[in-house]
């Protein structure tokens, strides 16, 4: 069941701290948008050296961008299915309420 926040977390199967999803479903209908609104947000950690991480950033300063982006995964376990598919039917159910609004 959600939270009273309407925040679910889910962790990896992996149990790495790092693989964790949160999903915070925002039922404000007077905000802008004025529809229900799925916000999903994923940790990503990249454990680097000191130098590396200066020599990423100097190449950050002139522009250079990575053409894969950053990338990681996230394993949910068989027994977090039925709390993102009811988080997933709210979603839906009160976005056809508000169409039909």
């Amino acid at each position: 069941m959600l939270k009273e926040n309407n925040t679910e977390f889910f962790e990896c199967a992996c149990y790495s701290d790092e693989h964790t999803l949160k999903f915070t479903l925002d039922l404000d209908e007077y905000g802008d948008p004025p529809y229900p609104t799925l916000y999903t947000s994923i940790f990503l950690n990249q454990y680097r050296s000191f130098f590396k991480r200066i020599f990423i950033s100097i190449k950050y300063i002139f522009g250079y961008k990575c053409k894969y982006g950053e990338f990681d995964c996230f394993l949910l376990k068989p027994e977090d299915s039925d709390r993102l598919i009811r988080l997933l039917k709210l979603y839906k159910s009160k976005c056809s309420q508000n169409k039909k609004n």
